[in-house]
């Protein structure tokens, strides 16, 4: 077991923070409770999530891992890197489902052996923006929000929305005129779905009228100014439905949004969950700790079971604590498929390159390709075709040299053979100067720095030019950089220099 670098006491021996707790809160806090610190110097930990298993999971998202701690209170690095998971939840069997909010993704991950399965990586051909919060809706299918965070603000959605996936793994967006969504609930006769808006400070119902449908919300709730601060967060509902939301404290409410009480915590909480052995533990993540405190109602039960994803390549990150094994599904899933261009060009592309509708009419075809971690770009394969060969092999060249800074560029450009024909390929890193409005439009740029581009130009005998750009953040570049050449049978160490 690799122990992670947090401090952490034994159960018996962590800090408390003594709070006497109102009396319109005292009834549902164990007798002589506190809030206890259970670990600690943490980045910022969030999705705590408890296991039928017996073990406890959260966030701790800039170091981009999962935690786990167990009964004894030991803690070990559960998933690293985790895609800066965010929002976590278990069902009843056991299976985790993750918010993956650095590689832009909602998972099923396999606490067994390591698998994960991606649940929703795109919605109407984009990307997601971040998503942060999930809940299971006790029909098979889950509830997720999709706001965006930091300094980059810009989103590939849009909006920041709120969506969800059936049991068959089907993506619809249920809400899309909330501000920022963040937190999400079920509650638990499953007869509504919380959300909340911390822009506003404010918890809002809408009534579920059907498996991945809602009617009009409702404002239950709206965050004092002085005494809830910014939020609400992440939340949490018990046995009776009562809704626990991080705000300044952790905020109880009745169903209806009543306010009951507060229960004071020493760093500003993020989420919180139930868990514990009998269910009455409630588990707070707060900045840089983990908080724990006993109380007298346990949390609502779990949901017997979330999406079930198509067949997927299995994925298991270095550090995951279980044994990962590639089935035979996932083999299959794995061979890479033809994907017929036109009459004169087919590629052998892997299973996991999502093909999409092109986005404009230059475009033959276009394939999403899978993020590295803490990517906030999309890396994209896009081939075309122009008559005339498109200004010449020598002018193209120079053109997608111009579109990196050229202060830090570096470029290499080889030549080859393949059985589709001769290549030229163009290969630049560096700050790719992003145009939003294609590379012929000539307007504002936006800097990407550690961007990389494989640009291909494919002569086709007697028939056509073909470009193939397989453009993005360099690390996502690199892992496809030996796929791409294979798609079109180009071979890297036949490849000899080319000069223009």
């Amino acid at each position: 077991m690799r122990r992670f670098t947090c401090s952490l006491a034994t159960l018996a021996a962590v800090a408390f923070a003594s709070v006497s707790f109102a009396d319109d809160i005292a009834h549902l806090v164990a007798p002589g409770a506190e809030v206890k610190k259970v670990t600690g110097d943490c980045k910022f930990t969030e999705g705590p999530a408890f296991s039928p298993k017996g073990f406890l999971l959260f966030s701790d998202i800039p170091n981009s891992r999962i935690v786990r701690v167990d009964a004894d209170g030991t803690a070990s690095d559960f998933l690293k890197p985790s895609g800066a998971a965010n929002g976590l939840v278990f069902d009843a069997a056991g299976n985790l489902y993750a918010c993956q909010g650095g590689a832009r993704r909602v998972v099923k991950i396999g606490t067994q052996d390591g698998k994960i399965e991606p649940l929703c990586e795109l919605f109407d051909g984009k990307p997601l923006n971040s998503p942060n919060d999930l809940a299971l809706d006790g029909h098979g299918g889950l509830y997720f929000t999709d706001p965006r965070y930091g300094q980059d603000m810009k989103i590939d959605q849009t909006c920041m929305g709120v969506y969800y996936v059936d049991a068959a793994g089907k993506t619809t967006r249920v809400i899309d005129n909330r501000e920022r969504p963040n937190g999400v609930l079920v509650s638990n006769d499953h007869k509504s779905l919380l959300v909340a808006e911390p822009n506003k400070r404010e918890l809002w119902s809408y009534p579920i009228t059907a498996a991945g449908q809602v009617g009009s919300g409702k404002l239950v709730y709206t965050g004092d100014t002085d005494l809830d601060g910014g939020g609400p967060d992440g939340m949490a509902l018990d046995a009776h439905g009562n809704i626990y939301a991080t705000y300044k404290s952790v905020v109880v409410l009745k169903a209806d949004g009543t306010l009951i009480g507060r229960i004071p915590v020493p760093e500003q909480p993020a989420n919180c969950k139930f868990g514990g052995a009998d269910g009455k533990t409630l588990y707070i993540t707060a900045r840089t700790s983990l908080y724990s405190l006993s109380m007298t109602v346990a949390g609502a039960p779990l949901a017997a079971a979330g999406p079930r994803p198509a067949p997927q390549i299995s994925r298991r990150e270095s550090s995951f604590r279980g044994v990962a094994r590639l089935t035979q599904g996932d083999k299959e899933a794995a061979a890479p498929k033809e994907v017929k261009i036109d009459d004169d060009m087919a590629l052998k592309v892997p299973a996991t390159w999502k093909q999409q509708p092109p986005a404009n009419k230059l475009r033959l075809a276009q394939f999403l390709i899978p993020p590295a971690e803490g990517d906030e770009h999309p890396t994209e394969l896009v081939i075309s075709s122009f008559p005339g060969g498109g200004g010449g092999v020598d002018a193209n060249l120079k053109r997608w040299t111009d579109q990196f800074a050229g202060e830090e560029r570096k470029v290499k450009i080889t030549a080859g053979k393949s059985p589709q024909g001769d290549y030229v390929v163009h290969d630049v890193t560096g700050t790719y100067m992003f145009s939003a409005g294609g590379p012929f439009a000539g307007g504002k740029k936006e800097a990407r720095a550690k961007h990389r581009s494989l640009s291909v130009i494919l002569t086709v005998k007697d028939k056509a030019v073909y470009f193939l750009r397989l453009t993005g953040p360099d690390k996502a570049v690199d892992a496809a950089a030996e796929a791409f050449r294979t798609s079109f049978g180009a071979d890297a160490k036949s490849e000899k220099p080319y000069e223009i």
